[in-house]
């Protein structure tokens, strides 16, 4: 009788890792599915489930964060990842309440998980991508189908001790028109949804019509959640995503940077200048109705609110402005709506050089020397175009995202990771085994 030899055998995963893979898809299928798993689960008295994948992506981070160091020696990065956190922490408890801080702590889980546990779910991007094609074809689907009819979750909310809690929001754009969410809990939600998981399929994608197609699709389910930010991002991502490999790579390495200096220069310019505009014509007006407004109101707004209720230097800590303002202190809700702007908010002036090395970095990312670093690449450029005019660390799909590049940025080791082979030539991964409950 014949033996295997041990060593020809694929090494098993380990646990760690296998948890952090299954809280990720945890989590993604309760964010995709928003909608209709709230309003079930709030129905039958079981809304504590909810929170479960948010439970795994708080241990996921722990996990990873303690095992790390453990593994390969405590860090520079490590110091960092440990103290920034705190640090704003200690700055939110100095100007706003306890359960605003956790509250804070709470709504940047998928940024933190995204942080801590991205060299996992890149070590397996190609199991990460084997999951895309039905979760893109689900979410585009839940918004098309909308179009025809009216989901019973719409507008539907509930409570959690004595906080009333959105379960998915109904709302309307300028001129009556409504904005359709499909699955998930709002209408921008289910954009950002749609535009990650349609990029990440046409990057493994070889077929030049079916990247074609799943591309178009993916833009007309964009087109009715009436997220300008997201059809912004899929403005500047189609040419990447159907020509990438006849594309130089010197001015694509370019692109994040000057968007992320466009990014950061948008709220800077707020302390420098005054804003008025007049649209005679209605539809030019309600197109840039919502950037203006930004530029009159919520980021001047949000520098006064650093300014009066924070510090300049220090900032105002998490919970110090978005999300956790809206329950515990709505006389002063500014929601950000600029990545720069948020975490200026958060952790001051003292953060500007950590923007300004951070946007240098990515000019070291060679998109066109791997399928994951074309990926990253692709997440990134995203998370700079939308995270100008919006918010996105509060946003479960980009706040993942937003994690895991910044992740990227700051490991040097791999930015020069070896060709990987295209995921698309690669059989679906067994959920059973790769990710089992």
């Amino acid at each position: 009788m014949s033996h295997a030899n041990p060593a020809s055998r694929p090494a098993s995963m380990p646990m760690r890792e296998r948890f952090v893979l299954t809280a990720a898809l945890a989590f993604v299928i309760m964010t995709l599915g928003a909608g209709p798993l709230r309003m079930t689960l709030s129905t039958v008295g079981l809304s504590v489930i909810i929170y479960i994948p948010n439970l795994m992506l708080l241990l996921a981070v722990f996990w990873q964060s303690t095992a790390e160091p453990l593994q390969r020696g405590f860090s520079a990065l490590n110091l960092i990842a440990l103290t920034v956190p705190l640090y704003a922490i200690v700055i939110g408890l100095q100007f706003t309440g306890s359960v605003q801080v956790a509250m804070g702590v709470y709504v940047l889980l998928p940024f933190w998980f995204g942080l801590a546990c991205g060299p996992v779910l890149l070590k397996h991007w190609p199991r990460v991508l084997g999951v895309v094609p039905l979760l893109w074809a689900l979410t585009a689907g839940g918004v098309l189908l909308n179009q025809l009819i009216t989901y019973p979750w719409e507008g539907f909310g509930y409570n959690v001790g004595d906080l009333d809690v959105e379960g998915a929001r109904q709302w309307y754009a300028g001129g009556g028109n409504k904005r359709l969410a499909g699955f998930a809990r709002s209408s921008f939600d289910a954009a950002a949804q749609v535009q990650i998981l349609g990029i990440l399929l046409v990057l493994r994608t070889k077929s030049s019509l079916l990247r074609t197609i799943f591309w178009a699709t993916t833009l007309l389910a964009i087109l009715p959640t009436n997220s300008k930010g997201i059809l912004l991002v899929a403005v500047v991502l189609t040419p990447i995503a159907l020509f990438r490999n006849s594309l130089p790579e010197t001015p694509l390495r370019a692109l994040p940077a000057l968007f992320g200096a466009i990014a950061l220069a948008l709220p800077l310019s707020t302390l420098l200048f005054s804003f008025h505009a007049q649209f005679s014509n209605p539809t030019l007006a309600n197109v840039t109705y919502s950037f203006y407004d930004r530029l009159n109101s919520m980021w001047p707004e949000a520098w006064e609110l650093l300014h009066r209720y924070g510090n300049l230097l220090l900032g105002r800590g998490i919970g110090g402005i978005g999300t956790a303002q809206s329950y515990f202190e709505r006389s002063l809700f500014n929601a950000g709506d600029n990545i720069f702007m948020y975490w200026f908010v958060v952790f001051g002036w003292v953060a500007l050089p950590g923007f300004v090395l951070l946007l240098m970095r990515t000019l070291r990312i060679r998109p066109c020397k791997s399928d994951v670093q074309m990926s990253v690449y692709c997440l990134l450029l995203a998370t700079l175009v939308y995270g100008s005019m919006t918010n996105i660390v509060e946003n479960a799909g980009f706040a993942l995202v937003c994690g895991l590049v910044v992740r990227w940025l700051c490991s040097t080791p791999a930015l020069n990771s070896p060709r990987l082979p295209m995921p698309s030539s690669l059989p679906l991964p067994q959920l059973s085994a790769a990710t089992t409950h």
